[in-house]
């Protein structure tokens, strides 16, 4: 009895895998479905290189300054991979001061992860602070909204050409300068934030379906201890 309830929870548990794979490939889909419409360059699209949509902005914040005492500081570990989620509030200890520099930003920016590009972690900061140099501040065109900039820096697209492009092999880093040539998809102005919306929509729904997912795999996880305690107990 006891394998055959093994048995059917390494079934779930295969299931619960593969329902996890197909939701985390949700978002590279939304991505692809939104900018395969630049391609064929609708009404009020065009093609631009990145270098002409955004600019680096490396605006050193040295270390034991003032100015780098007072700000947040932000390693690629506080940058969420995919979602760009900034793990790291206000109220944790400001560090990082033995850096020899470090870049400062602020809610105008896009932060870009160039180490290890295929992490995809690209964050757009609601406030002040500083980062790891690992983490380019990027400053959009007034044109470009910067929630739209950091959708086009995620595509999967823009991963392949960073990776490409790299330089080092065991820790691989982004090249910016020829990142920056990179050619993308460009709507107007008013289009570029009802796709921003859309997109905000649509991977809350994935996030919501992954948690869901993940849940259901941690659950199936911890079936078969529980299953031996309740055959080593006689209550199968």
């Amino acid at each position: 009895m006891l394998n055959e309830q093994m048995a059917m929870v390494e079934q779930a548990r295969r299931a619960a895998e593969e329902m996890l794979e197909t939701v985390a490939a949700l978002k590279n889909a939304f991505l692809r479905e939104i900018f395969a419409l630049g391609k064929n360059l609708a009404r009020g699209w065009r093609w631009v290189e990145l270098g002409n949509i955004c600019r680096i902005d490396r605006h050193i914040a040295e270390s034991g300054s003032k100015e780098a005492q007072s700000l947040i500081y932000y390693s690629l570990e506080h940058i969420e991979s995919q979602t760009g989620r900034m793990c790291k509030d206000d109220t944790d200890d400001i560090d990082g001061l033995g850096s020899s520099a470090t870049f400062q930003f602020d809610d105008c920016h896009v932060l870009y992860g160039k180490l290890r590009p295929y992490l995809n972690k690209v964050a757009v900061p609601q406030s002040p602070g500083r980062c790891t140099v690992e983490l380019i501040p990027l400053l959009p065109a007034d044109s470009v909204d910067r929630y739209f900039l950091a959708w086009l820096l995620r595509r999967p697209e823009t991963i392949d050409f960073a990776m490409q492009n790299r330089t080092g092999s065991r820790m691989p880093r982004a090249d910016m300068n020829s990142l920056l040539t990179l050619k993308v998809p460009l709507p107007p102005l008013s289009e570029q934030r009802r796709i921003v919306a859309l997109l905000n929509r649509r991977m809350a729904l994935a996030e919501e379906l992954r948690a869901a997912a993940q849940a259901r795999l941690d659950a199936v996880q911890a079936l078969p201890g529980t299953l031996l305690r309740l055959g080593l107990a006689g209550e199968l």
